[in-house]
């Protein structure tokens, strides 16, 4: 009633006049925007829960489950990898929680995870570095002897010699062995080694060692063990001293095997003379360990120097006593231990973030405060990995830094841990070469080879997914074919049901272009109005839906959930196609030019 034009008027005349008559098309368009929206969700949606599924269970690009890495030849051989950006090393493990049930731990070098777990966001309730960063312990400087980068070989020189008193032959155990020396070492990771140096005469003159370790570890010295066999009878102070500790480097090969090569240098490893060694010492007899007296350090050479008291072995040798010295480089104090819980393991265990709670790792327990929580931890869940064969016994995940976990269990003299797993994250379309390079290692099964891309091909070829893949946007299609169809016959009866008004309206002066406008305009409205309703009800029909229709290949619900997905940019192109057909119908209808005449006489003959 306000417009000043006569399109607008006449317009909202035939609404009033006939409000029912656009219902049919209408509906018929709104089906097919409907239709198509819950083909394009479905789609778009399972092809997310696919890739979240192969992230969920992959948890980096290559994932090495159980591999080499036992001893300091073998350390950092994963990073050096061609294609691998990051390695991660990390140990997982089960303990039982409250209730009989069976609870995830994995202790993850979260500060080398550079893909964050592949963890997706809602998971983590923000940034899954925000949750890393909760547990990861403050950078300190490392421990002991850092090797040279590029290390390839390990020279020293190690000496026993007695102290007080003197030995004879009357108080000597002349079937004795000499003690036996094992050489500590540390990679970057926090990750502990080991190796036997042998046994070293108590004769005062140096001995020499020399082992291979890896250009790529990263490596530091940080301690030796003298195990001993006291004299019968006799105590005796020795002397242990590691002296002129030198590293050889150059291009890698041969190095490790010790082949000589004109590129490979030797060179001392840099030793700070504020350094500081701590000493322990532990006797065992009848089967029982009990401390030694304490070693007595000596000189400010930086390099372990220590005297200790041996013991003495008694009469009684139904069990030989035997003695253990454990010289390690002084460590600043390390902060408690935290980890992030899943829901399902606050819980299960009735336990809330702040809570301290005792886990066992590398045979010690552990006291770790619970600082974050997340829905759920990538790579946990599966029977196969949380040991529990029932679901109902499985009592969630706890994530750990493993950093901070070797912290703490290097203070402990009996406590070791090791890397079961490495994750790698690997550069754009490195994967399968990253992968190819861990199967052709030995002694490496390539069933232990995970690849995220290898998994998300898998999931992608599940017939079970493929079905409504294919069935759901063929249905779209035809319901679109069919509301242009419909909106064809109904917007032809339309017009030709109003010739005679039209031809009126022409014989009283209306403009042709009015009239053009008049139709586009109440046709517009038709097909704008369906396309917004269609909008509205195919956004709530796919995010009802979609999460009922995207399953496993197990008929199972996804892990993690299924995330609705609509893409802006697919359907503004399905309201495209659907309303095409349509205007252009009505652009020929309001295009088309009629005689007046000749419909008015028509009319006449009625």
């Amino acid at each position: 009633a306000k417009g000043r034009g006569l399109p607008a008027a006449l317009a909202g005349w035939q609404f009033s006049r006939r409000p029912l008559r656009g219902a049919g098309p209408v509906l018929l368009l709104v089906l097919s925007v409907a239709m198509g929206m819950l083909a394009i969700g479905q789609s778009a949606s399972w092809d997310r829960s696919q890739s979240d599924q192969a992230d969920f269970g992959s948890g980096a690009s290559v994932r090495l489950v159980g591999g080499h890495g036992s001893g300091p030849a073998a350390a950092g051989i994963y990073s050096g990898l061609d294609g691998v950006r990051q390695a991660a090393p990390a140990h997982r493990t089960t303990v039982e929680a409250s209730g009989g049930r069976t609870a995830e731990v994995l202790a993850l070098d979260t500060a080398h995870a550079d893909e964050e777990m592949l963890m997706r966001s809602d998971l983590a309730g923000g940034s899954p570095r925000r949750v890393f960063d909760a547990i990861a312990p403050k950078p300190a400087p490392r421990p002991g002897l850092v090797l040279p980068e590029d290390s390839t070989r390990v020279k020293l020189d190690l000496r026993i010699t007695t102290v007080s008193p003197k030995p004879s032959r009357s108080a000597v155990d002349p079937e004795g062995n000499p003690p036996v020396v094992t050489v500590l070492l540390e990679d970057r990771y926090g990750l502990p080694y080991r190796f036997l140096a042998g046994p070293v005469p108590v004769d005062g003159r140096p001995v020499p060692v020399s082992f291979a370790v890896s250009a790529a570890g990263g490596l530091a010295v940080t301690g030796i063990e003298v195990d001993d066999t006291p004299p019968f009878r006799q105590a005796q102070k020795r002397r242990v001293v590691v002296s002129d500790v030198r590293a050889v480097t150059g291009s890698g090969g041969d190095h490790a095997a010790g082949a000589g090569s004109s590129e490979e240098r030797e060179r001392p490893v840099p030793v700070s003379g504020s350094a500081r060694w701590d000493a322990s010492m532990a006797l065992t007899e009848h089967g029982d360990s009990r401390p030694g007296e304490t070693p007595v350090r000596n000189g400010t050479s930086g390099l372990p120097d220590v005297t200790y008291d041996t013991g003495v072995e008694t009469e009684d040798d139904w069990k030989q006593t035997t003695s253990t010295l454990r010289i390690t480089a002084a460590r600043p104090e390390t902060a408690p231990l935290k980890a992030v819980a899943t829901d399902d393991y606050l819980k299960k265990a009735n336990a809330k973030l702040g809570d301290e709670i005792d886990l066992t790792l590398g045979g010690n327990t552990v006291r770790v405060t619970l600082a974050e929580s997340v829905r759920r931890l990538p790579t946990t869940g599966t029977a196969e990995l949380s040991g529990a064969a029932d679901p109902a016994q499985y009592g969630g995940a706890l994530l750990l830094d493993l950093k901070a976990v070797t912290e703490v269990l290097a203070r402990r003299t009996t406590a070791t841990i090791e890397a079961t797993e490495w994750w790698l994250s690997a550069g754009p379309g490195d994967a399968p070469k990253v992968a190819a390079a861990l199967r052709a290692l030995p002694d490496t099964d390539p069933a232990q080879v995970l690849v995220r891309a290898e998994a998300a091909q898998q999931l992608v070829d599940d017939p079970l997914g493929a079905g409504p893949q294919s069935a759901l946007p063929a249905v779209a299609v035809v319901a679109a074919a069919l509301a242009a169809v419909g909106f064809a016959v109904s917007a032809s009866g339309s017009r030709r049901e109003r010739s005679a008004e039209l031809g009126v309206l022409r014989a009283l002066g209306a403009p042709r272009r009015q009239l053009a406008r008049m139709i586009a305009a109440e046709q517009g409205v038709l097909i704008a109005l369906a396309l917004l309703i269609g909008l509205g009800i195919g956004t709530v029909l796919t995010r009802a839906v979609v999460p009922l229709i995207v399953l496993t290949g197990q008929a199972d619900r996804p892990v993690p959930s299924v995330l609705v997905e609509l893409p802006a940019g697919q359907v503004a192109a399905l309201l495209a196609g659907v309303a095409a057909l349509p205007l252009v119908i009505v652009a020929t209808m309001a295009l088309r030019r009629g005689d007046p005449a000749v419909t008015l006489r028509h009319q006449g003959d009625h």
